[in-house]
């Protein structure tokens, strides 16, 4: 008997993004979740802007094997009660000899209010593919 572990259908995309500002707001928890699909190593990258466009930090993870991945961002000059701007993408190698030669999988964007959000409470964070309402709900009770 087979049991499958992947749906040949699937295809490479974040199912969720979960980002909670730290209670120092220089650094950010971060936890992505990507769909399981066979023989897939994707890359991820993800950039935090400042309220004025520029580049605050990014972080560049190569060849991830593992379905959640966890990392923590550090940001530079942090301007608390500000909104940042976050772009996560999804890229997936498409020459095994060229690291180079990618294609996009997926690309989300979301904002970011910079203020302690406890994960614990649970309190609503920022990011995709949670209903942070449904969550609020069940924090009030």
């Amino acid at each position: 008997m087979e049991i499958p572990f992947f749906d040949a259908d699937e295809t490479l995309r974040f199912d969720r993004i979960v980002f909670y500002p730290y209670p120092d707001l220089t650094r950010i928890w971060a936890r992505l979740w990507v769909t399981a699909v066979q023989d897939a190593a994707p890359n991820i990258e993800i950039r935090v802007y400042n309220p004025d466009g520029t580049e605050n930090t990014s972080i560049y993870l190569m060849q991830q094997t593992e379905q959640r991945i966890e990392t923590t961002l550090h940001l530079r000059m942090p301007q608390p009660g500000t909104t940042y701007h976050v772009r996560a993408e999804l890229t997936r190698n498409t020459d095994a000899e060229d690291v180079r030669a990618v294609e996009l999988a997926d690309a989300r964007e979301f904002d970011l209010f910079l203020e302690f959000r406890n994960p614990e409470t649970p309190e609503p964070g920022f990011g995709i593919g949670v209903d942070w309402d449904e969550l609020r709900t069940k924090t009030q009770r």
